[in-house]
């Protein structure tokens, strides 16, 4: 998926956050079974698939880091982690996120794909199919 600039910042943060956290940082980190860091979808995700479409086929790359570096839209190291970083802009991925929902894996997604919007910009409202999604997570 691409994105696109729209000066919505925790829009374009959401959004990031799915695609660099998880996939193309390729963290696959120990979670807890439940709460706001729970690794649900990545469990049947293959992280070096998920590097792909973060690179590639998703678009992914083309707003977002794997760092906390900001491009078009927010860095995503972190935004998964408990603590969660909070940038430059004043966004924060402490907790919740920008449209108030708990801070999941599956929350993440259904937001991704919604057209989720932010303090630094807006996705393009389509994500990759499940099974890409899940290895975007992984």
């Amino acid at each position: 998926m691409r994105c696109r600039v729209v000066r919505t910042p925790i829009a374009a943060l959401a959004i990031a956050s799915l695609c660099l956290v998880t996939a193309a940082c390729g963290q696959a980190s120990a979670a807890p079974a439940s709460g706001p860091t729970a690794r649900t979808l990545s469990a049947s995700g293959d992280t070096a698939a998920g590097t792909l479409v973060f690179e590639n086929a998703g678009g992914c790359a083309a707003c977002h880091a794997i760092t906390t570096d900001q491009l078009v839209g927010p860095g995503l190291a972190g935004v998964m982690d408990q603590a969660g970083p909070v940038h430059a802009t004043s966004v924060s991925y402490v907790g919740r996120l920008p449209n108030g929902q708990p801070r999941t894996e599956e929350q993440l997604a259904a937001w991704m794909r919604s057209g989720g919007s932010g303090g630094i910009g807006s996705m393009l409202g389509r994500g990759p199919d499940d099974a890409a999604m899940a290895d975007l997570l992984a």
